[in-house]
């Protein structure tokens, strides 16, 4: 941890800079149960408050922290520091990515929960997406993915970060729709609305493009299959993003044939 000494010697830019990161130190030892430096912490507000630079609804927001922060839970003192920290990066026109987060609600399991449903990700291009529905599927008792040719890879820099991990976690190979086992279904329009639709307890889902939606081969093999799967939506738009489109099936998935 850096001393307050040498966050006082900083050019302005820098320090400005430090600040969020500081901040962020402090909120990890905090959801770790480990003992924060009451007095640098208050002293740390303190300099934040007295900086010109910044606004003074910030100010104020700092001046309510010191004040409170002793009487608070963690829980509390965690969200007051996590919207401090949020200002500050405002303050300086930093935007974080979601990557950037650290994420609680971890469980004590040890392994994760597997099943018999694969995915089958075919021509997605966007790595955030991509990443995205790695997060997802290790969630949901995905034992594995395939992607096609035309899909981005998992090893992308943007799809393992947003995969926080999980590309890593769920097995992964590209593959031809041809070499992967069935039984097929596939998440498209015009199909069987998602709550009258008959999951089976093993298959494999076919995702399509963000553009295009399922491959003509695709299609051919879910309809050989057990079909099509949809979500009903009330936007003009008609559609939703893929990977938060992902996430509603396969938590309809698991749910169902657990």
């Amino acid at each position: 941890m850096i001393t307050l000494r040498k966050l006082a010697s900083l050019k302005d830019g820098t320090r400005h800079r430090k600040y969020p990161l500081v901040i962020q130190s402090i909120e990890s030892d905090i959801s770790k149960n480990i003992s924060i430096n009451t007095i640098f912490f208050h002293d740390l507000l303190t300099m934040i408050a007295e900086d010109d630079f910044f606004p003074s609804s910030l100010k104020v927001q700092v001046s309510d922290l010191k004040s409170s922060f002793s009487e608070l839970d963690k829980k509390s003192l965690l969200w007051k520091c996590s919207s401090l920290r949020y200002k500050l990066l405002a303050s300086i026109g930093a935007e974080p990515g979601d990557w950037d987060f650290e994420i609680s609600g971890k469980t004590d399991r040890t392994e994760r929960i597997v099943r018999d449903y694969s995915l089958f990700l075919d021509g997605i291009r966007s790595p955030f997406n991509v990443g995205s529905i790695f997060r997802t599927a290790e969630s949901f008792g995905i034992r594995q993915i395939f992607l096609s040719e035309d899909t981005t890879s998992p090893e992308h820099n943007r799809a393992r970060r947003s995969s926080m991990g999980c590309t890593e976690i769920v097995p992964w190979s590209y593959a031809s729709i041809e070499s992967v086992k069935g039984p097929f279904f596939a998440l498209e329009l015009g199909g069987v609305p998602l709550e009258d639709f008959s999951y089976p307890q093993k298959g494999t889902l076919i995702i399509g493009s963000e553009e295009l939606g399922v491959s003509p081969d695709g299609l051919k093999a879910a309809d050989a299959g057990l079909g099509r799967l949809s979500i009903k939506t009330g936007g003009v738009k008609g559609s939703i993003n893929v990977s938060v489109a992902t996430g509603i099936a396969l938590q309809k998935w698991f749910s169902i044939t657990g």
